[in-house]
């Protein structure tokens, strides 16, 4: 058996491939996801620009793949992009073993068979556990770039290696061109990839230098060197210059010349070097050449942004845009090696600090407290950024994790679980772990060299990426998925290990072949299919439509020739998808709040068509808003009037045809929906004469004299001129997503309306105690066409971000439900309580239980104590959990807050200043901390008073009086009111919160 080497292993490696291709292929995301999935389908689909700094090899497959799909399956055929990128890097995952273990065992047909039993098994370990990786399969079955730029590190691997065992043989120098030109291409998808250069580098110099400290140090300037040629000099100093160069040469040199001069020269030295025999230079200069070949694809951002798409960030149709968009400019910069940091004598981030290795470097309130925590930048380095925001992502792909909870920790499966319900609550036991620290072990000293250079990309792929990025704390979501190149390194080791632990045996029992088969399959068993049968359910997006559904829902809310205001990716990138790919509601403008800040974005909105969809009613000139967005100027707050012409209204809601003049648009165009204007839907007489409403700004801190400091973000100034100079023609609405402090105090002032999923801005203020008032008759009949694809199949996995977006539909249920109530309509409001359950039914796996409660005590106040007594018996012991964790959080804040105390009047006593400026930032944080867990504590108090009155309601007594006593004694002697133990307590204090 296996005694035809090249036999064998092409029929493994296919295996491989087919195993984890069908893995993904039955996981795979029907259609879009959130975050970036959305954007991606919609620019793949139609050559698009999307965020910077771009993906146009990416994009150009995609648009391969879709092209000739029908619409239905445009985002399915986009995402099995990623799942075939995926296996095939699980295919070169298990050669890139079999190549390593070559390296020191030799030829195959020289090993035994218990030797090749190890190979063999080891590579299908490690390659199959990679497979079903937590983050690695995440972005395998949906449509990202990570699992493209994940297959371009596999080949590179692969390729070097095979360079590696051709290194003596004549023309072996063609597969490091081939390395090149897939550096090249790489580019195109992500920049990650170019962290294989240091790989690359030592394993031409180990297969070409013996090891001396000064060949080594040379090998590692050349690596250095040839990064920084292809980053930043290739793929952005270079366009730099390009846009420069007619200032530096008076005109003379323009980007295309210059462009060419570069190509010529190239082309001349590559001519020049064969012609003369410099062999070396001759690879290096076509090598470079191939680069440049794989990083034209991004002549595709440019040509398509000169044909102004729909989707076009950045606008990078210019050399010097072009230039910005591969910068990154519009994010801002990051400090990494020398910069402003925060300063623990002052509590504060000095902007003008060129502090070394600055970590600490947000401006950000909520970042700063957070800094406060810590007494040093490394402190909070080895804390959060590699502790937090790396070992926890590696431990929940190799040991276990904790849940799909925002900032969660890691588990083994020896412990309790905290989150027993929640599907992503995975434990491997530390059975993949410690196979890959063996795996690593064995293969430095089998074979050190090309450890170290594994080891290399490993370090490359995870502590240099956090050096790189510099996080700040609060990350909008999980970072795992920019380490999944250290996680498919460390994959590596786990196959080594396999093939190691076979090695070692061979000591004990011989070459016994069948002691090696078992090793084999108990680390298949304990690896890939344990990890697998975890992961699978949390990992499974084939019934998987929320994304889409929510935009579409939130398209059809909107009237005719709407603009929709959206607050960033999440709620926008579906949008797009909705609008670019499946062509729902093109008459819709969606503006998004966080691209809203940039001077391209407005230029764009108020210059270009979208579909049907008109230029947005913005009346500054270019250069006007190039102005508004350079800086952002301290506010005082004051009150905006709009007017409301009547008579204005009454035409444009009419067939007139000046209707098309007063909002900007031709008088010849042909498209229907301009011909009369959409009209709120109540008589223009009883609108106010005035919208007019203070607007206060956003808190920035205070001055000397304590005032207050405010200040207006641009996109806050845009929604102002648009309101303004809009003349109430268009409709205008906000997402329901979008925060208060973006609504411009429109909420309280009772001017929007809820339609669906979104809230228009009516000039008529009409009193709510919700952001927006409802018109039942209006609200029901966007929400009888809303869609709700799979959203009550229990087999269907929803994360923690869909599950919070499913609250916010049961909340607009609710408040439905409510207003029917007040309307003295008990059936209706039943009614809708019971559509929100049938539709979006509550979970096991949801840990926010407030909404829960509010249905309990709703259905107790519509005389329905059945259905609120059965929700408050779903949810009380979830509860109860809640604030007895939270509680015990309290109390260790509350002890540690003490001590500091202690410590610092110990420090006043003793004169000891310097202590005093490092307790003192540590002290409030400890304090705001303990008063954050206090209110989270007095939060979840009062859904479990209002579990315990449904319980009493619904003649659960004793249930109600348990928790009762349970948890009164807990609150004893702290600022926690005792719960009430029986239900005329219990009324009283229902009645305080308004719900009974």
């Amino acid at each position: 058996m296996f005694s035809d080497h090249k036999t064998t292993n092409k029929y493994l490696a296919l295996f491989t491939f087919l195993v984890s291709l069908v893995i993904y292929s039955l996981t795979l995301a029907p259609t879009a996801s959130f975050w970036d999935a959305g954007e991606f389908i919609a620019v793949a689909h139609g050559l698009q620009v999307n965020h910077p700094p771009g993906a146009p090899f990416y994009s150009i497959i995609g648009r391969v793949a879709s092209m000739f799909m029908p619409t239905e399956y445009v985002a399915i055929s986009i995402n099995f992009v990623s799942a075939l990128s995926s296996a095939l890097t699980v295919m070169f995952l298990y050669l890139i073993v079999i190549r390593l273990v070559r390296e020191f065992r030799g030829s195959p047909n020289e090993m035994s068979l218990v030797d090749k039993i190890g190979m063999y098994g080891g590579a299908l370990v490690g390659s199959l556990t990679f497979a079903v990786t937590d983050t690695f399969w995440f972005n395998a079955v949906e449509a990202e770039v990570y699992a493209m730029s994940m297959f371009f590190t596999a080949i590179v691997v692969w390729l070097a290696l095979k360079w590696s065992e051709n290194h003596d043989q004549e023309y072996n120098e063609r597969w490091l061109v081939l390395i090149a030109y897939m550096f090249g291409l790489a580019i195109g998808v992500h920049l990650l990839n170019l962290l294989a250069i240091f790989f690359v580098a030592l394993i031409v110099y180990f297969k070409k230098k013996d090891f001396t400290l000064i060949s080594f140090s040379i090998m590692g300037a050349i690596a250095v060197v040839s990064f920084l040629v292809v980053y930043p000099f290739t793929i952005q100093t270079l366009p730099d210059w390009t846009d420069k160069i007619g200032d530096a040469t008076y005109g003379l040199i323009g980007p295309v010349t210059f462009v060419l001069i570069i190509l010529l020269s190239l082309a001349w030295g590559i001519y020049f070097t064969h012609k003369n025999k410099y062999r070396l230079a001759n690879i290096c200069l076509i090598s470079y050449a191939m680069i440049m070949i794989g990083y034209s694809s991004y002549s595709v951002i440019m040509i398509r942004s000169i044909a102004n798409p729909p989707v076009d960030e950045n606008d990078p149709e210019t050399v010097e845009a072009f230039v910005k968009y591969l910068k990154r400019e519009q994010y801002g910069d990051t400090p990494i090696f020398q910069g402003r940091n925060f300063d623990n004598a002052n509590g504060r981030v000095n902007p003008d600090a060129q502090d070394y290795f600055p970590r600490r470097h947000s401006q950000d309130p909520r970042d700063v407290a957070f800094y406060a925590r810590y007494d040093s930048d490394w402190d909070f380095f080895w804390d959060y950024q590699i502790n937090h925001m790396y070992i926890r992502y590696f431990n929940w792909n190799f040991i276990g994790r904790e849940a799909d909870i925002q900032d969660t920790g890691w588990r083994s499966g020896f412990e309790e679980a905290k989150y027993p319900n929640n599907r992503a609550n995975n434990a491997y036991y530390f059975i993949p772990f410690l196979l890959g620290i063996f795996g690593l072990i064995f293969h430095f000293t089998s074979d050190w060299r090309r450890a170290f250079a594994i080891l290399t990309l490993f370090i490359v792929t995870g502590l240099a990426i956090i050096i790189f990025l510099n996080q700040d704390p609060y990350q909008p979501r999980e970072r795992d998925y920019a380490y999944v190149g250290s996680f498919f390194a460390f994959s590596i080791w786990i196959g080594l290990g396999v093939t190691g632990i076979i090695d070692l045996l061979k000591a004990y029992v011989k070459d016994n072949t069948a002691v090696s088969y078992a090793v084999v399959g108990l680390c298949l068993i304990g690896s890939p299919v344990l990890m697998g049968s975890q992961n699978w359910d949390d990992h499974d997006r084939s019934e998987r439509y929320v994304a889409p559904d929510y935009a579409k829902n939130l398209l059809n809310s909107l009237a005719p020739n709407a603009i929709v205001f959206t607050n960033g990716d999440n709620d926008t990138f579906p949008l797009w998808y909705a609008q670019e790919v499946e062509g729902v509601r093109t008459d819709v403008r969606i503006v998004c709040l966080s691209l809203l800040n940039t001077d391209w974005y407005i230029k764009q909105m108020k210059n270009q068509w979208s579909h049907e969809s008109a230029p947005l009613p913005i009346n500054l000139t270019d250069e006007e808003v190039d102005r508004v967005t350079a800086r952002i100027d301290r506010w005082q707050p004051r009150t905006i009037n709009i007017p409301v012409d009547k008579d204005l209204l009454k035409k444009a809601f009419s067939e007139d045809s000046e209707y098309k003049e007063a909002i900007g648009v031709t008088p010849d165009t042909s498209l229907q929906i301009l011909y009369t204007g959409t009209d709120f839907e109540i008589p223009v007489d009883s609108l106010d004469n005035e919208v007019s409403w203070r607007v206060n700004g956003r808190v920035y801190g205070q001055d000397a004299q304590g005032n207050s400091v405010n200040y207006m973000q641009v996109q806050d100034l845009m929604i102002l001129e648009i309101l303004q100079s809009n003349n109430w023609l268009r409709p205008v609405y906000f997402a329901n997503t979008v925060s208060q402090q973006s609504m411009l105090g429109l909420d309280d002032n009772d001017y929007l309306r809820t339609e669906g999923k979104a809230y228009r801005v009516v000039p008529k203020k009409t009193p709510s105690k919700y952001a927006g008032w409802i018109q039942p008759e209006i609200h029901t009949r966007r929400l009888r066409n809303f869609s709700f694809t799979e959203w009550n199949n229990p087999d269907a996995y929803f994360d923690e971000n869909i599950r919070r977006m499913l609250g916010n539909y049961r909340y607009s249920f609710l408040q439905l439900a409510e207003t029917f109530e007040e309307l003295g309509q008990p059936d209706s409001a039943a009614t809708y309580l019971r559509m929100a359950e049938e539709k979006i039914p509550f979970r096991p796996d949801e840990e926010n239980y407030n909404l829960q409660a509010l249905f309990a005590a709703k259905y107790i106040s519509l005389n329905d104590t059945l259905s609120g007594g059965r929700l408050a018996m779903n949810i009380k012991d979830g509860i109860i959990a809640e604030i007895e964790n939270n509680f015990d959080r309290f109390i260790t804040a509350q002890t540690r807050a003490e001590e500091m105390r202690l410590e610092f009047e110990a420090a006043r006593r003793s004169g000891d200043i310097n202590t005093q400026r490092s307790l003192r930032p540590q002290i409030n944080s400890i304090y705001e901390r303990t008063q954050n867990l206090g209110d989270e504590i007095m939060r979840t108090r009062q859904y479990l008073a209002i579990t315990i009155y449904a319980l009493f309601k619904s003649g659960n007594d004793a249930e109600a009086q348990s928790i009762a006593s349970d948890i009164n004694p807990l609150f004893t002697g702290t600022p926690f009111p005792p719960l009430p133990e029986n239900e005329a307590a219990s009324r009283i204090e229902i009645q305080r919160y308004g719900l009974d």
